[in-house]
């Protein structure tokens, strides 16, 4: 409807052209959606926009438009209010054309109709946690925003790539092979310490007994070397100390180490793959940091190659034996390291080298999913890209803030390093999947949210998300009764009698599923999944109201088809909310 007054409108403004000769091409139309329905269904501000503009007095420009708009038939009556404003009410024929809409696209309805040619071709990276431990509820709300944005940039007729970024290099992945490894030997009882330092958590013990399950004694040392790793053992394990153990392994292992480490990755990789599928969250691209330093068909491995573009324009220097880029050229606070004294690039390094390589990959929009704690990654990011000639206006990221679980009134610590922490696995077994999604995103992502973790579980009205699909549920069980009530849905009959939807609740519900497409682009243009999970709640509410108000079964054919018709549509709308947030609808609960 907000699509045909503004049609509506621009149409008007032909007669302004004509009567003051002037240019209104730029000019920005905006309708709103009245709250107060005494001022009409909606309103728009164009007269005073064109006031300054005409150099006219705003109730002569409404006046003139009224000429052009009172032809039209959707329109009941419109009125000039204010110093300008005009209020359009909608004639009754024009409320109900949105249930024949929803009838008619059915599960297409709120989704984007785009062509091929027209739409963006778009990456979304997300999670990307490092592979060196199961996903925890900290990874869960990234996780479902990202998969949800995506879902919402589809429904808004965009190509979307879903993609995680593997950290399997450096020194974390090095620590979790030592982590292993040492749990490995004490299986054998070859050492009998654990530094603190490493990673803690009973999946690191496990992981030691599949190595131990499918390996054997393979991986196990001689005297001599157990004495020196437990010498090592014996020290105050700093992290200096502790490099110094991952030195040490490696020499005692050789090319056995890599095997642990390829072990190890490839068991977490997997576990964490299988959790993101059960919370509804499936990447179509997994990306290897590790791809980046291997030579392909006798290329530049990438982290090289960006590496010496960068050099080629005259960005990076040498200083105390490392190598820098000039970040600060580009408006971040200070030069960053990009390979250090001992020749080994750095995480930035493969930062540029992996957003590199999504330009490269002919995106027109590049979108990252970051936790709050890396705002200050994002200057670094922007000012390499910048000096590598690429348009930054195409990279975007979203900052997402930590999620505090709450049971019981208390909030739950965690800690990563030391193994104390919720896996993402257990919370979708305590609240389900499909609560555990909801209740992520239904807040807007960069504040704070309090996860009640016995609310999710609740059957009542104050879980949003049962509230929902209980709406899903009790139409369906309405159309359930029809036949023992010796009823039957006739949906000639009920086009026929859209007439008689005119209470105030049947109007609210209209204007309301009228909404929907509105709310799917706003969504996706800001970035803003919750907005959906808020329209839903609203519609339901709305729906659970106008039930508990108004008999649906009543014996007035004509009436009985008519609401059967409305209430249709509301149980199309929510299954089509629910369907992009990956939610089910229930049809019975």
């Amino acid at each position: 409807m907000k699509e045909l007054l503004r049609d509506a409108l621009t149409d008007s403004l032909k007669s302004l052209k004509e009567q003051y000769d002037v240019d209104l091409s730029t000019i920005k139309i905006e309708v709103k959606e009245n709250k107060e329905k005494d001022f009409g269904d909606f309103s728009t501000n164009l007269a005073l926009v064109l006031s300054k503009k005409l150099s006219e007095q705003p109730k002569k420009i409404a006046e003139i438009l009224l000429g052009e708009l009172d032809k039209k038939e959707f329109i009941d009556r419109i009125d000039i209010a204010g110093p300008g404003f005009i209020n359009f009410f909608l004639s009754q024929t024009s409320r109900t054309e949105i249930l024949k809409t929803v009838n008619k696209e059915k599960n297409k309805f709120g989704f984007s109709q785009k062509k091929e040619f027209e739409s963006d071709k778009i990456l979304i990276e997300y999670v990307s946690s490092n592979p060196t431990g199961p996903l925890h509820v900290g990874h869960g709300r990234g996780a479902v925003f990202g998969s949800v944005l995506s879902s919402i940039l589809r429904a808004t007729g965009n190509q979307v790539d879903e993609e995680y970024y593997v950290n399997d290099q450096g020194r974390q992945v090095e620590i979790l092979s030592l982590s292993v490894w040492l749990r490995y030997l004490m299986i054998f009882n070859q050492i009998n310490l654990f530094p603190n330092n490493c990673y803690q958590g009973t999946y690191i013990e496990e992981l030691a007994e599949e190595l131990e399950r499918d390996y054997g004694e393979k991986f196990s040392i001689t005297k001599e070397i157990e004495n020196q790793i437990s010498q090592m053992l014996q020290l105050d394990m700093e992290e200096e100390a502790l490099d110094g153990l991952i030195s040490q392994s490696k020499e005692a292992l050789n090319e056995s180490f890599d095997e642990i480490k390829s072990f190890a990755l490839n068991r977490i990789l997997k576990n964490i793959e299988g959790d993101l599928k059960d919370f509804g969250v499936k990447h179509n691209s997994w990306f290897k940091e590790s791809t980046m330093f291997r030579a392909d068909k006798d290329k530049t491995p990438l982290i090289y190659k960006a590496l010496d573009s960068l050099q080629a324009k005259k960005q990076l220097y040498e200083k105390d034996g490392a190598l820098w880029f000039r970040s600060t050229d580009f408006g971040d606070e200070k030069d960053r390291v990009v390979k250090r004294e001992n020749g080994a690039t750095t995480y930035f390094a493969s930062d540029i080298a992996y957003h590199a390589n999504k330009y490269d990959r002919g995106y027109s929009k590049i979108i990252n999913i970051w936790g709050a704690d890396h705002h200050g990654y994002l200057p670094r990011v922007k000012a390499a890209m910048s000096a590598l000639d690429e348009d930054t206006d195409k990279f975007e990221v979203v900052f997402i803030q930590f999620a505090n679980l709450i049971r019981n009134g208390k909030k739950l610590s965690m800690s990563t390093r030391a193994g104390e922490f919720i896996s993402l696995s257990e919370l979708i077994e305590e609240v389900t999947s499909e609560a555990a999604r909801f209740f992520y995103i239904n807040r807007k992502g960069n504040q704070h949210l309090d996860f009640d973790l016995d609310l999710a579980k609740e059957q009542s009205k104050d879980n949003p998300l049962y509230y929902i699909q209980y709406a899903h549920a009790r139409i369906c069980s309405v159309f359930d009764k029809l036949e023992e009530n010796k009823k039957s849905y006739k949906e000639s009959i009920a086009i026929d009698s859209l007439d008689q939807l005119n209470s105030e609740q049947e109007i609210e519900i209209q204007k309301l599923l009228s909404q929907f497409p509105e709310v799917v682009i706003r969504s996706a243009a800001n970035y803003e999944p919750h907005l959906i999970c808020y329209y839903l709640r609203n519609l339901a509410g709305t729906f659970h109201s106008y039930y508990n108000n108004e008999k649906i079964l009543v014996e007035k054919e004509s009436t009985l088809q008519a609401r059967l018709f409305l209430i249709s549509a509301v149980r199309q709308v929510v299954f089509n909310g629910l369907t992009i947030l990956g939610i089910s609808a229930p049809k019975t609960m």
